[in-house]
């Protein structure tokens, strides 16, 4: 029995095929991200106006203690940085392990935490596009 090498464009129909699987799989978990990203920058943002506590809570670390330090506790101060809750999301982008989220009137950066998502930056405009944003809570 002679065995006989697998012609060349099976091959490449088959590796182009694995390509696809694996390329597809890694959509779907970033699909999941960017719900993730998305669901914790709407609930930090909604509990701004009234479960500061829960808004609190989805900073990173380094955020919050770069609030309280400079405004003192962040049930407080958080509030008065950033005001009413801003509208809804109208798109979510993921890179790797941080995200933008941009609200109707507020741009949320956040990165993923072993705990999930917290937030980075908030209350955060670009004057135009192109330029660095200008965010009201941030962290270094």
């Amino acid at each position: 029995m002679t065995l006989h090498p697998v012609p060349r464009a099976l091959g490449a129909l088959v590796a182009g095929a694995l390509v696809t699987l694996v390329l597809s799989g890694c959509a779907g978990q970033g699909n999941a991200e960017a719900g993730n990203a998305r669901a914790a920058a709407l609930s930090f943002s909604q509990g701004v106006a009234g479960a500061t506590d829960r808004s609190c809570g989805l900073l990173a670390p380094q955020t919050l203690k770069e609030l309280e330090d400079r405004d003192g506790p962040c049930a407080r101060a958080l509030p008065d940085e950033l005001g009413s809750a801003p509208g809804p999301v109208e798109s979510t982008q993921v890179y790797g392990k941080d995200a933008i989220v941009h609200l109707s009137s507020d741009t949320v950066f956040l990165a993923r935490f072993r705990d999930g998502w917290r937030v980075t930056a908030a209350g955060c405009s670009r004057p135009e596009i192109g330029r660095p944003y200008d965010c009201k809570v941030k962290g270094d």
